[in-house]
């Protein structure tokens, strides 16, 4: 209820933000600031190992709870390698694959965002760069962006992939001091970008 009150004086406020801003934050039912561990289904979602304060062993985070699925249906399309991340049991960040179905239905819902430039690392040595880029769609706490990353990784193995992730900047924040499970490295340097253009 006091969701819908929050959107009814958010249209009252400013009446010209679409839509499309005021839905990014989302996939499907898994809702940034909403979702609560207690409502994923146990039968497709596996609860990561402990994180670990970044830089030791010994110190557990254990506001921080991380739940993947390596396959979801959601509106209708598979979703694959989904993460959810939650801080005191408040989904705080969403990651997937970023499927042609999902980029579809994605930018039909939200536009194309706004592109960012590749970027050139180097996770196998100079000779074998790994480029970066991506699209970003932000709107006060949260954002959402899609990175791509075609090239050599740590382990000199050649690459492509596509990652859609959903957050909230403020609990991210928060919850930096920890290693998340299932960080992408590329995911990790296109962030670096975004908060140093």
């Amino acid at each position: 209820m006091k969701q819908l009150y929050s959107l009814i004086l958010l249209a009252i406020l400013f009446p010209n933000l679409s839509n499309a801003q005021l839905e990014v934050y989302r996939l499907g039912n898994y809702q940034i600031g909403v979702t609560t561990p207690d409502s994923l289904r146990g039968n497709e979602f596996k609860e990561d190992e402990q994180s670990y304060v970044k830089g030791t062993i010994a110190l557990p985070c254990t506001h921080i709870r991380t739940f993947t699925a390596l396959t979801v249906t959601v509106s209708g399309i598979a979703v694959s390698t989904l993460s959810l991340a939650f801080y005191d049991n408040r989904l705080f960040r969403i990651s997937c694959d970023y499927s042609d179905q999902l980029q579809k239905m994605f930018s039909e819902s939200h536009g194309k965002g706004t592109a960012k430039p590749a970027g050139r690392f180097s996770f196998c040595g100079n000779h074998k760069p790994m480029l970066i880029w991506g699209n970003v769609w932000q709107a006060d706490d949260q954002v959402a962006f899609v990175v791509r990353s075609k090239g050599y990784n740590a382990d000199c193995a050649m690459q492509e992939t596509s990652k859609l992730i959903i957050a909230s900047q403020r609990l991210s924040a928060l919850a930096s001091d920890c290693e998340l499970k299932n960080m992408d490295p590329s995911v990790d340097e296109f962030e670096k970008m975004l908060r140093n253009p």
